[in-house]
């Protein structure tokens, strides 16, 4: 994980991990910003983080197969 990533504060935990810390104005929004880094991630909490990353993770998914609304409809 990045060393400064810039709106939260990294915290080393371990030889193999570390702890990010951030604030937004949604659990999607949120979501979307840890996901950004590429990297494994552990949700500690709390369950509203949890079911945002299985929101964006079903997007995303869509996405990647070519099912989103508007790829259906013709659009881009």
């Amino acid at each position: 994980m990045a060393l400064y990533p810039r709106d939260g504060i990294v915290e080393a935990v371990g030889p193999d991990r570390c702890r990010l810390t951030l604030g937004s104005w949604s659990w999607p929004s949120l979501a979307a910003a840890i996901a950004r880094f590429d990297t494994e991630i552990d949700v500690v909490g709390p369950a509203e983080l949890v079911d945002a990353f299985d929101h964006l993770a079903r997007r995303l998914t869509r996405t990647a197969a070519g099912r989103t609304p508007g790829a259906a409809a013709g659009q881009p």
